[in-house]
């Protein structure tokens, strides 16, 4: 329950979020290489992921606030150069919430983000500006430095970057991919289920040669990893069409259409995943895929859930992050009584 409360206060109270690695969150882990100059550390928040170029070091995210002066520290255990620039893959605080801290301890560093993150961005306090975005993509530097960002739609929200290292053949997908599991959609962020799959369908078609996908969280998966992921974003999408269409609940959907299809097996879990920091179980993840895609198809507006959908018949959740009965007497967190989450 308490992964549930914590990504409510990310995505709803903004920087408030900074404290939340005294609430439990795992610190910053082991750095992780990549490939030749790219790198991954895992913990307080989101991947980061840091290029070592011919000039200097690029960070892709800097996790919750007040984590800059670590993760500067793990950039210094592999090379003396210095950081020259940070990418958002989108503007959620566990993703951009050390942007101040390392911005300030390195005398003003180039920030990059697509125009509608860097748009949340600009509305958040004590967040540096953004100085340079893009819309559908950004080529920066070239040769062995080279990065290429690409955007293609809305998906966790509607400011997700792919951010690819052509010379390394690694891209960094953010939180389009976490965990190897489902996505967790922000509406309030402009996300949808429904762009989801055509966004990474497309990612799928505009980006070639990468071998290495570093997710939002988590894991460094392959690019076969990535194409099945494309195909669990199509199937969801599939089973909610079908919903609609035969007048079925989620669950009876989930039930009949997804669970039945050998092909969704990574996606039907019911264990926390080891290290887990927030966010469910890839079934509660694929339960609330198909509800809120249902949700989009019959033209409603739905809320961001990070536990359990609500059960059918009972009324969409009202407070942030909300999802799944509430017990007696109202507040508190979803109770797992279906063990969604």
């Amino acid at each position: 329950m308490k992964r549930i409360a914590i990504l409510a206060t990310i995505v709803a109270g903004g920087l408030a979020a900074a404290g939340l690695n005294a609430q439990g969150l795992p610190g910053i882990g082991a750095t992780e290489k990549v490939s030749d100059n790219v790198y991954k550390i895992f913990g307080a928040g989101g991947n980061t992921t840091f290029f070592v170029r011919s000039d200097g070091v690029v960070l892709v995210d800097t996790k919750l606030a007040n984590n800059g002066e670590a993760i500067l520290a793990k950039v210094r255990e592999v090379t003396d150069k210095p950081v020259t620039m940070i990418i958002n893959t989108h503007s959620h605080p566990d993703h951009m919430g050390s942007n101040a801290e390392i911005n300030t301890a390195r005398g003003s560093v180039q920030i990059v983000a697509h125009a509608n993150s860097a748009t949340r961005m600009a509305q958040m306090p004590n967040t540096p500006k953004v100085t340079q975005t893009f819309t559908d993509k950004l080529t920066l530097g070239k040769g062995g430095d080279q990065i290429d960002l690409y955007w293609f739609g809305p998906a966790h929200t509607d400011g997700d970057a792919f951010v690819v290292f052509p010379k390394e053949k690694v891209m960094a997908a953010g939180d389009v991919m976490a965990w190897d599991m489902g996505l967790l959609v922000d509406p309030g962020s402009g996300g949808s289920m429904l762009g989801t799959a055509d966004t990474v369908g497309k990612a799928v078609a505009g980006i070639h040669g990468v071998d290495k996908v570093i997710e939002g969280h988590g894991n460094v998966n392959t690019w076969d990893g990535f194409l099945r992921y494309l195909a669990y974003t199509r199937k969801v999408v599939d089973v909610a069409k079908r919903a609609v269409a035969e007048n079925l609940n989620y669950i009876e959907a989930f039930d009949k259409y997804f669970a039945t299809d050998p092909a969704m097996s990574p996606y039907i879990g019911e264990a926390l995943k080891p290290g887990l920091e927030y966010g469910g179980t890839p079934k509660s993840r694929s339960l609330n895929n198909i509800f809120i895609a249902m949700m989009e198809l019959r033209g409603e507006k739905p809320p961001l859930i990070m536990g359990a959908p609500p059960l059918p018949g009972q009324p969409l959740p009202t407070g942030p992050g909300g999802g799944g009965p509430r017990p007696a007497g109202g507040g508190g967190a979803p109770v797992d009584e279906h063990n969604h989450l």
